[in-house]
């Protein structure tokens, strides 16, 4: 995975990574408010020769230098802390007192500063006055002897602005977003890897091996835009019959299998049978989904001339390829175009006998497939020796009967007709006075593969009254 790929990863799961941070930051700013205030206090001491020390002025400098870390190491002593805990107006113990206390240097100068920490802001300035008293008393000399040559003298006394310094809101509040930001860059690509469906298109084509043909989607992303722009995928039938190299060829059958991916390819089939019959190829279109032939759009095929349309699970069983020969308007040589669908070939192995027959494969899918299904469909193909020749997107399935309602060979919508007023349109209107108007046609269905019956014909009758209206 190189690094283009991580970050479309950070792209695609950007939410994640915004809402660790958000989280972060809102744990963040809570334990600020919950945890217990911590208040400092100040005071310093300065550290000097003694006059009686015979220590040089241009000496004193170095000769303090030199004394002040064991200075620090008595302030930080258990005594230290046992001498200020001994002191008037402290209700702290010596350990309390000595975790809560810190001498530092300040820089460039002979001044120690005493930090005083505390719950309570008033102990934490008796604190940090008892320490500086104390290292200008007699404490400092008895630990470093009678002749150290050192005077320590209060130089300031304790300060507190009344103000927690622990724990501080903001500090908090940016520390819990950064940490929410790098949690939110650990689980995107941990939840990417165990989501069971393909986020990034891009990622389809490793999957199955093959390149995108064709885009018939009402409304494509941007990165899908992008990819039909730079890599000439098709947008319309006819474009993609002239891809897959059935427009323009020598006269013989070329069997195409449509392999959907997740219940779609209803209508691209449709749409593909229709285009190639409406430029003078004699098509067959063999559905194995039996839904999709009991909608306006598959009976309106039917009754184009030139079109057999075949449900090969009719009768319970699938059908056989003798039956499907047996089942067909004429011979299955005599046909220009024979389209196989399958809507879902992973969840239907039995239809791959078909694609012993075929020419071509193409992978019908929507922009977000399941991972499995792609992976199972690639593997039924290469069970029966046929490689993909490409993939097409197309929406997901809608509900009710705007998902199988007629389009255009660009994909737009004809009307917002139902099947009722799809099929109410192919009626031939009649006169006033001259009674109902019935139309019958013929859809062809198939026998099991058990029964061995001859194939019959299913007549459809519609009717619709024309009393009252005029000629």
């Amino acid at each position: 995975m190189n690094g283009q790929q991580i970050l479309r990863i950070f792209v695609i799961r950007r939410w994640w990574i915004v809402a660790c941070v958000i989280i972060g930051a809102i744990v963040g700013t809570a334990l600020a408010f919950t945890l217990p205030r911590i208040y400092d206090a100040r005071s310093q001491v300065i550290v000097s020769v003694s006059e009686d020390s015979g220590v040089s002025a241009a000496e004193s400098a170095t000769y303090i230098d030199d004394r002040m870390p064991t200075l620090l190491e008595i302030s930080r002593s258990v005594d230290f802390a046992t001498e200020v805990a001994d002191a008037k107006g402290i209700d702290r113990s010596a350990a309390e007192i000595r975790d809560g206390l810190d001498a530092t240097v300040v820089p460039e100068t002979t001044v120690i500063e005493i930090h005083a920490s505390d719950r309570d802001a008033a102990q934490a300035r008796i604190l940090a006055d008892q320490a500086a008293e104390i290292m200008s008393r007699s404490f400092v000399a008895d630990q470093l002897g009678a002749d150290n040559g050192m005077d320590v003298s209060i130089l300031q006394k304790a300060e507190s602005d009344g103000a927690a310094v622990f724990p501080d809101a903001q500090r908090f509040l940016v520390f819990g977003a950064l940490a929410g930001l790098v949690l939110g860059l650990i689980v995107a690509p941990i939840r990417h890897g165990f989501d069971p469906r393909v986020r990034d298109n891009s990622d389809i084509p490793a999957i199955l091996g093959a390149e995108l043909l064709a885009v018939r989607m009402a409304k494509p992303g941007r990165s899908i835009r992008r990819r039909i722009s730079c890599g000439g995928a098709a947008t319309s039938i006819s474009g993609l019959l002239a891809r897959l190299g059935l427009i323009g060829r020598s006269r013989g059958t070329a069997n195409l299998t449509l392999c959907g991916v997740g219940g779609v390819g209803n209508e691209l089939a449709a749409d593909i049978v229709e285009t190639a019959a409406a430029s003078g190829m004699k098509c067959a279109l063999v559905s194995a989904d039996p839904k999709a032939l009991n909608t306006a759009h598959y009976r309106e095929l039917s009754q184009v001339t030139g079109i057999s349309v075949v449900d090969v699970n009719s009768g319970g069983g699938t059908l056989t390829v003798r039956g499907l020969r047996a089942a067909l308007s004429s011979p299955l040589e005599h046909f220009d175009l024979v389209v196989f669908l399958s809507t879902d070939l992973a969840a239907h192995p039995e239809t791959c006998g078909f694609l012993e027959l075929s020419d071509l494969a193409v992978v019908v899918t929507t922009e977000s497939p399941e991972r499995a299904d792609l992976r199972a469909t690639q593997e039924l193909l290469r069970a029966s020796d046929l490689r993909a020749a490409g993939f097409v997107l197309v929406d997901p399935p809608a509900r009710g009967n705007r998902a199988q309602e007629p389009r255009n060979d660009l994909g737009e919508d004809l009307g917002d007709r139902d099947s009722a007023s799809a099929a109410d349109d192919m009626v031939t209107e009649g006169r006033a006075g001259e009674g109902p108007v019935t139309e019958e046609f013929d859809m062809i269905t198939a026998p099991s593969a058990d029964s061995g019956q001859d194939t019959a014909s299913l007549r459809l009758r519609r009717s619709r009254s024309t009393e009252g209206e005029l000629p």
